[in-house]
């Protein structure tokens, strides 16, 4: 008998209860770990190892380059990373669901990277299950890696994040981007070869432009889309964004991220001429310029434009104080300071607020044209220095005249660029 319990005993204690946990829970705490040291724990059990090769996440970016050449037995140059990605994937008996790659990093610490891998990487995801991508090269200048066309028709991508690579797909493609529901493109130039891209994508929400250049040659219809962000600090032809392709999206958006420069610098850009945005509840506008009296008048039409509109909020770059293009807009009858209520606002926000004329007179409008505003936040610029003159600034707010009982208005500290 005492033998029997004697023999328990010694075999609760072999047991490892970590490799006897659930395989779900196993790939939960996988997923939460950098792909190097998920890598290392197959070096538990058998257990382990068949949770790592199940592993659906892969992250290989310059903290894992960097991790690997400091790891014991690693001996540098001999196994270049290219092959050890390339075994990574092949190693898996499961589909590889999020893919993330720093191409830069990679370029770095091996400098052997050809077309042909990211090809064979990308087959080899685009068969297996991939739902998001997420490619990226911090080099603008260096665009000789191109997305494959295996990518562009995949039927499982979601999600596809794609930074400073050359975008080059065939046109005329009947399904390009058949199920993706977020698409992100930063520093990336559509040329001429993308103008016969005119896509239905039946299940995009979500699209991002940031630094992206030729984005009017990327002819897309989307009719469930949410969220269209463009934002650059950059302006010119390129970079441009035409009014005939901005305005069939403001018709099913809900939130409008804006660099105010990208879509107002134009002179054939009528904003009053865009469609109701019926749908828009959100607009964020990036280094909107308060002292320019086109940009001015191209935001408060945008308003116009936006009758359920429930947030606003405003980046400011107000250098100069023109308070008589202001006062012109004021005794413009089809400006939408006169017309319209913004009967849905509740929530405004301006940063980089530095208190000055026209600014004031901005605010002061909104207060009187939004009967259930409930916030009011300004965050300070940095270049005030002085808390008398923020002290000054709140007083004034404080008297303006409010449509709404319940808006509070609070100023919070500086924001530093």
């Amino acid at each position: 008998m005492v033998s029997c319990s004697r023999r328990k005993l010694e075999a609760d204690a072999r047991r490892d209860v970590m490799s006897e946990l659930p395989a779900n829970v196993k790939e939960m705490i996988l997923e939460r770990l950098p792909t190097h040291e998920a890598a290392r724990t197959s070096l538990l059990s058998t257990h382990w190892k068949d949770a790592w090769l199940r592993l659906g996440q892969l992250v290989f970016d310059s903290n894992f380059f960097t991790r690997v050449r400091k790891t014991k037995g690693y001996i540098d140059g001999k196994v270049p990373f290219v092959k050890i990605i390339t075994y990574i994937l092949l190693q898996r008996v499961g589909p590889v669901k999020k893919f993330t790659i720093c191409i830069n990093s990679l370029i770095i610490f091996d400098g052997k990277l050809q077309q042909s891998d990211l090809d064979q990487w990308y087959l080899f995801l685009s068969r297996n299950g991939v739902e998001e991508l997420h490619i990226s090269h911090h080099n603008p200048w260096e665009r000789h890696y191109k997305l494959p066309f295996c990518i562009v028709l995949c039927p499982t991508i979601k999600q596809l994040r794609f930074q400073s690579l050359g975008f080059d797909c065939p046109i005329y493609a009947p399904s390009n981007f058949p199920c993706f529901s977020s698409l992100a493109f930063r520093s990336v130039v559509f040329n001429h070869n993308a103008n016969g891209i005119v896509s239905t994508l039946p299940n995009l929400e979500k699209l991002d432009f940031r630094y992206c250049q030729g984005i009017c040659n990327f002819k897309i219809k989307a009719p469930k889309l949410e969220s269209l962000s463009i934002t650059s600090t950059d302006t010119g032809p390129s970079f441009g964004v035409e009014s005939r392709w901005f305005a069939p999206h403001l018709k099913a958006i809900k939130a409008l991220c804006l660099e105010a420069s990208l879509l107002l610098w134009e002179e054939d850009v009528e904003v009053a001429s865009f469609p109701t945005a019926i749908n828009l509840q959100v607009i964020k506008l990036h280094s909107f310029d308060f002292a320019n009296e086109k940009q001015l008048m191209g935001v408060l039409q945008l308003l116009q434009k936006s009758p359920n509109l429930c947030e606003l909020d405003i980046k400011a770059e107000c250098l100069d104080d023109d308070i008589e293009a202001f006062s012109r807009l004021l005794k413009d009858p089809d400006s939408c300071i006169i017309n319209q209520d913004l009967k849905m606002l509740k929530t405004i926000k301006i940063e980089q607020f530095c208190g000055c004329a026209i600014e004031m007179l901005f605010v002061k409008m909104l207060l009187s044209k939004s009967p259930i505003l409930e916030r009011v936040i300004i965050m300070e610029s940095y270049y005030i220095n002085d808390g008398y003159i923020v002290i000054k600034i709140l007083r004034e707010l404080l008297c303006f005249p409010r449509a709404s009982p319940k808006a509070k208005i609070v100023i919070k500290g500086k924001v530093y660029l």
